[in-house]
């Protein structure tokens, strides 16, 4: 079966390619939306079972980025944002068989058991003056040792970084994982009154703003989720797509042809199929676009293949609320790398951030294992995952009966790893991109690995193809290929 010439073809259907189809939808183009699971989403999914709300994948947003603000603002009568509760604001990191709470102001600090004395002198004196990057890319190790010291580094940053890449903080680049806060090394001696002068803008920005008109209505902000799981924000963005969102299709190969591209998929219900579009999108996962450009662009593909990826699983267990002593105050735990004996990364407290998750009488645990430090997790059993889950934090959180509810997630390859020398790889390749005509890539692992990442990434390229079809739509040469 050979499909029509659409205006666009975007194949992937997890949160960016997703976002770009339904920009491109409203904007009036002919779009339609590939992606070889059964289900739209991809690792941004929400199930329901046993009155559990269930997270596949991510489970909360930090809002931040002012794309994904308007993407908010634009859905929000399709999807209700819920912040988290006060408790997500206490977190703990598990050091030698305890949990401890991270300090949140001078007085924690002073009194934490979760660092030395010494640790603590560092970490203050390199808020006050530290040492400034001299411009060279350094790993995120580098930039805290640096900074912090290293047991600061090693308890508290390897976890952060744990939660957030599942990586190395030895081999990720400190520029391209956490671009803020390196523009801020780079500028600053000293941390805090760096901070105090940016408070000091910010206040007089707004004190400008309500002068010339007021402010405007505040947007959502800090973490929040979605009424329904953020699955309920993917399946708002691809409800619009209606028929041309086409599940249980994978894309074997592309083709460029004189009026743009050629698709050949395979598909559950049709078998082979073409799909033919004037622009293409590749909205895949790193390995999948290298797949897929590998004939047309073989210097594109030789850039992605370098670029690895760490695999996480994801076990969701629910249990009695009676048979948990711990009162799980707070938004969960993560493991830091000088804990290397310790199975898990962390787990996440569901139900106390977010009580809509599991039912009054119930608690729920999400449990992450595998990452970079355990790449092997991927490859066991469901009842090994969770004969590790509870030998990890079985005792720590006086856990006293079996789960009511197991429900695993694998997600391979999912989290890219910006290395060193990520960022000019990714340079590379957009020059390369820039010479193929009417192909434009997005995903997590160009610009960022957050939901706020991806949802930038792809208003931006949703946002160009936008103005190159207004441009050409009287166009000739574009109505006689038609």
């Amino acid at each position: 079966m050979v499909d029509d010439i659409r205006d666009v073809i975007i194949v992937g259907g997890g949160i960016s390619g997703l976002t770009a189809g339904w920009y491109l939808h409203h904007a009036g183009m002919d779009v339609c939306l590939l992606d070889a699971q059964t289900e739209v989403g991809g690792v941004t999914q929400t199930h329901r079972r046993d009155g559990f709300l269930l997270e596949k994948g991510p489970f909360n947003v930090i809002v931040r980025d002012p794309a994904f603000i308007t993407l908010l603002e634009r859905l929000s009568n399709e999807v209700k944002i819920i912040p988290a509760s006060p408790a997500a604001k206490k977190r703990f990191v598990y050091k030698r068989g305890r949990l401890l709470a991270v300090p949140s102001n001078p007085i924690a600090l002073a009194t934490t058991p979760l660092l030395s004395m010494s640790a603590k002198l560092r970490l203050v004196g390199g808020m006050i003056i530290g040492r400034r990057s001299d411009g060279s890319e350094e790993t995120i190790e580098q930039v805290a040792v640096r900074r912090f010291g290293r047991e600061v580094t090693d308890t508290m940053i390897s976890a952060v970084v744990a939660g957030i890449f599942a990586g190395d903080i030895k081999q990720l680049s400190a520029t391209a994982c956490f671009p803020s806060a390196a523009k801020v090394d780079r500028e600053a001696r000293s941390l805090i009154v760096y901070g105090l002068i940016a408070a000091v803008r910010a206040k007089r920005a707004r004190k400008k703003q309500e002068r010339d008109g007021g402010m405007p209505a505040r947007p959502p902000s800090g973490l929040v989720s979605i009424d329904g799981g953020l699955g309920a924000l993917t399946a708002a963005l691809g409800a619009p797509l209606g028929p041309n969102r086409v599940t249980g299709c994978r894309a074997e190969a592309i083709r460029a042809a004189d009026f743009g591209y050629e698709i050949h998929c395979e598909t559950l219900d049709d078998g082979p199929r073409t799909f033919r579009t004037r622009h293409l999108v590749l909205a895949s996962s790193v390995y999948e676009a290298g797949r897929l450009l590998a004939p047309i662009m073989p210097a594109a593909a030789d850039i992605l293949a370098p670029i690895v990826s760490a695999s996480m699983v994801v076990v969701n267990l629910g249990f009695k609320r009676e048979d948990v002593k711990h009162p799980l105050d707070g938004f969960g735990f993560l493991v830091p790398q000088s804990e290397p004996d310790f199975p898990l990364l962390g787990v996440l407290w569901a139900d106390s951030i977010f009580p809509h998750h599991a039912p009054s009488d119930r608690r729920l645990l999400r449990v992450f294992v595998g990452g970079s430090r355990t790449p092997e997790a991927a490859a066991l059993s469901d009842d090994e995952l969770v004969s590790q889950a509870m030998s990890g934090m079985g005792d720590l959180l006086q856990i006293r009966g079996d789960p009511v509810l197991v429900d695993i997630c694998r997600w391979p390859a999912a989290i890219p790893q910006y290395h060193v020398g990520h960022l000019a790889r990714i340079a590379r390749l957009h020059a390369e991109i820039e010479g193929q005509p009417n192909l434009d890539l997005i995903g997590n692992y160009l610009e960022g690995v957050s939901l706020n990442d991806c949802v930038r990434c792809a208003t931006n390229v949703a946002d160009k193809i936008i103005g190159k079809f207004m441009a050409e739509e009287r166009s000739p040469a574009l109505a006689a290929s038609s």
